[in-house]
């Protein structure tokens, strides 16, 4: 069980990230990121459907260190997604890409 645990956390990581992008309205990372009632909101939601999801699909309890250790993963690695998505948007790269495709 112990080695089943260490594989689990990435997928339930995923998973919830998979979640996260889906919520609509879209959810606000940088408010998120800083925690928010929203942010409450979300985990007690997101983090019961993982609960009964993995329960359902492979007759797994996750535990609550899994869980909690997933979701913030999830928002953590959105939020860095995010920064990096802003970043290169702006950088002077991304115009010399854009002049090249306009030829």
């Amino acid at each position: 069980m112990g080695v089943h645990k260490s594989e689990t956390l990435p997928d339930v990581t995923y998973w919830l990230g998979l979640e996260i992008a889906k919520v609509d309205p879209v959810v606000d990372l940088d408010v998120m990121y800083k925690g928010s009632l929203e942010l409450d909101f979300l985990y007690q939601l997101l983090t019961s459907k993982a609960q009964q999801h993995w329960w359902r699909v492979y007759g797994i309890q996750l535990s609550p260190v899994i869980i909690n250790n997933a979701f913030f993963r999830a928002i953590s690695m959105l939020h860095n997604r995010n920064i990096e998505f802003t970043r290169s948007r702006n950088s002077k790269e991304t115009v010399w890409v854009k002049e090249l495709l306009k030829r």
